[in-house]
């Protein structure tokens, strides 16, 4: 009998692009699938396409909307059992997430071999992945913002380094005026989420620098999204806060000591993912008792 095929829609954002992908991967190799799937280009990933085989059974998900189908990625462990193997899986109607850390722990090093490799050749400094544009600036992100004191605390409590490299989607690092938060406002319209006062936005970009400015940092800002996400792995610590982005590129390092924001979005609650308690080798939790 021939094959079955997943197929899997991508949307916005490398990391959640990367959890779709993997995913939809190691469900279509355990289940001897085909797997049709967009591209990634940053890494090398070609476009594949495959129809569903229509003498199967095609698992489908009945969702309104993308927001509807979220309450189906708390299903996917279920899927791994030989028995739901004969079939085809149709998960490019609707925008699913499979964030959830468990999925990938037994098959971290088959994720690995997928991608090209970057050398562990920073040994002796860290690396913080600060995502901070759209952060300071829209009340949605703003809610999960952490004082600037706590990064302080947990760098100078966990880390020895000679030097701290900060990569940023930030355009610019240094103190900002009103006339530098208005031109976020513009790049940022119409994501349907209202701004944060400007003054509050000032107040804690500039404090966020002003502490900063103590390690003396080497800011990171590349053209290209892959030239951050291999400079990051690249090093043998590895810092960050909610970022699916920095958990990939912590995940396919050969990093000993990576610290991952606990919280994740604590403004979410019961609702979050569980991204922040990510267990694997080598990585441990920070902010819980901080913040």
């Amino acid at each position: 009998m021939s094959k079955g095929t997943i197929k899997v829609k991508f949307a916005n954002g490398f990391g959640n692009n990367l959890f779709r992908y993997c995913f939809c991967r190691l469900l279509a190799e355990y289940h001897g699938l085909n797997y049709s799937h967009p591209s990634i280009p940053e890494l090398g990933i070609k476009q594949q396409d495959y129809s569903f085989n229509k003498n199967l059974k095609t698992i489908k998900f009945k969702a309104k909307s993308n927001l509807e189908a979220k309450k189906f990625d708390k299903d996917h462990h279920k899927y791994f059992d030989r028995k739901m193997g004969n079939c085809n899986y149709d998960f490019s109607k609707f925008v699913f997430y499979f964030e959830d850390y468990k999925l990938y722990k037994p098959y971290l090093n088959k994720i690995r071999s997928w991608f090209p490799k970057v050398k562990s050749n920073n040994k002796s400094d860290l690396v913080l992945h600060l995502r901070l544009e759209n952060r300071i600036v829209q009340e949605t992100h703003y809610k999960n913002i952490i004082d600037s004191s706590v990064y302080e605390k947990i760098i100078l409590d966990n880390f020895k380094f000679n030097k701290l490299y900060i990569v940023t989607d930030a355009y610019k690092w240094g103190h900002y005026s009103k006339k530098d938060i208005l031109k976020l406002h513009k790049k940022y319209i119409g994501e349907g989420t209202s701004y944060v006062p400007i003054k509050k936005s000032i107040k804690y970009i500039n404090n966020m620098v002003d502490v900063f400015e103590k390690f003396n940092p080497i800011i990171k800002h590349s053209e290209k999204l892959i030239d951050d996400f291999n400079f990051i792995r690249s090093f043998d610590h590895i810092m960050f806060k909610n970022s699916t982005f920095a958990w990939w590129a912590s995940l396919l390092s050969d990093a000993s000591k990576i610290a991952v924001f606990g919280p994740w979005k604590p403004n979410k609650g019961k609702r979050n993912k569980n991204l922040g308690e990510t267990n694997f080798k080598g990585w441990f939790k920070w902010g819980e008792d901080d913040c």
